[in-house]
């Protein structure tokens, strides 16, 4: 079990867990491990107060940013069932400096042509699942820096595809699809004994993509903080289960079984969610504030005309199905000119069942990276689509 993670996937995961805790109580599903990177180099660019507040956001010294950045994204590259991509797009007429150009990785530099182009690179590294980049360029945009993660997988074996119909709870009355599976792991249910317990049910792809299922009492964001807490060691993980414990959605009983046969039991609803998020209008969980004020400049470090954030905004979609899990997240920002530089006059344009309202996240293996996070509120009352 893994009992820590790396400093840069931390502070990744730490950045997801107050997103989750603000995101409330509907359904959500957010990428934090896409934001992240973009910070983290923002960070390493920006100078005075942006510099300050973006080194809070991402958790790591600014000096360090960029390389941080390059690395995670670098992580997920090498995976087998995640991968990701950076961008960056400038406009002709704004000079950069050669220092930070030339530190950026290989054929990531391009020309900003304008929509058509930013669509097609968003469904390109994402495997058609974002078909639109989640920024529209407009003539202010000087500077674009954007990622892109897409993460599927099978699972090593599939669920049977049913009904699910909750007697009691939240979603008492409700009827529709549900997905059934028994297993012989045991240890892939466990409780996290967080002042709030929380069960977790680890469902296994076949590649280095796991999705882990979470039920609890709490808000949205304390379950999904526990699950996250959970990936380096920072809370307990009890999967020694004997008869009798009992958990959100879990019992544990004596029951007559075949011999080698499953005695992990899990029903959940599949599911789809698709969110798309503004990140300015909270600027101070992304450590955004100071950078989004245009009076002045932050970004010395990129070019000699100074620059702020003028717009942030994210794209990503998950979706759960009897064979697997797909999800895909676009994260862009765009920088603009400040005021004193604006040289145009534009206008601005165990038994388990989760027949109630769950978390997951799914999870990079090899690092403990949550690469998407997200919640279901509302009962699914149809299958997703998740190719084979």
């Amino acid at each position: 079990m893994r009992t820590s993670v790396e400093s840069h996937v931390g502070a990744a995961n730490a950045l997801t867990a107050r997103w989750c805790a603000a995101a409330g109580e509907r359904d959500f599903v957010v990428s934090g491990a896409g934001v992240w990177p973009l910070l983290a180099l923002l960070a390493s660019a920006a100078d005075g107060p942006a510099r300050d507040e973006l080194t809070t956001a991402t958790g790591l010294p600014a000096a360090d940013g960029q390389a941080a950045a390059l690395r995670l994204l670098d992580d997920l590259e090498r995976a087998e069932a995640v991968s990701a991509a950076l961008g960056v797009w400038v406009r002709r007429d704004l000079p950069l400096h050669e220092p930070w150009s030339q530190s950026l990785p290989e054929s990531v530099l391009a020309r900003l042509a304008g929509q058509s182009e930013l669509d097609s690179w968003a469904a390109r590294h994402t495997d058609g699942l974002i078909e639109r980049f989640p920024l529209t360029v407009d003539p202010e945009t000087l500077l674009v820096l954007a990622t892109a993660l897409v993460a599927k997988t099978k699972w090593q074996a599939p669920f049977d595809v049913g009904t699910l119909a909750p007697e009691d709870g939240p979603w008492r009355g409700h009827r529709g699809p549900g997905l059934s599976r028994t297993s012989r792991d045991l240890t892939n249910a466990a409780i996290l004994d967080a002042s709030e317990p929380v069960t977790r049910v680890v469902v296994e792809g076949v590649a280095d993509l796991d999705v882990h299922l979470l039920l609890g009492t709490g808000a949205p964001g304390a379950v999904l903080e526990t699950g996250l807490a959970a990936l380096s060691g920072s809370v307990p993980i009890r999967s020694d289960l004997p008869v009798g414990t009992k958990g959100p959605g879990l019992n544990v009983r004596t029951e007559p079984v075949v011999p080698n046969t499953g005695r992990l039991r899990v029903q959940l609803p599949p599911f789809e969610v698709r969110s798309t998020h503004d990140l300015l209008t909270a600027p101070g969980l992304f450590g955004l504030t100071a950078a989004t004020d245009c009076t002045h400049g932050h970004f010395p470090a990129i070019s000699p005309d100074p620059l702020c954030v003028g717009q942030g905004a994210q794209e990503v979609l998950a979706r759960f199905g009897h064979e697997g899990f797909e999800a895909a997240a676009v994260t862009a920002f765009a920088l603009r000119a400040a005021a004193a530089v604006l040289r145009h006059d534009y206008a601005p344009v165990v038994s388990v069942v989760f027949d109630r309202p769950f978390g997951f996240l799914a999870v990079h293996r090899p690092t403990g990276l949550a690469v998407v996070a997200g919640w279901i509120a509302t009962a699914p009352t149809s299958s997703p689509d998740v190719p084979a």
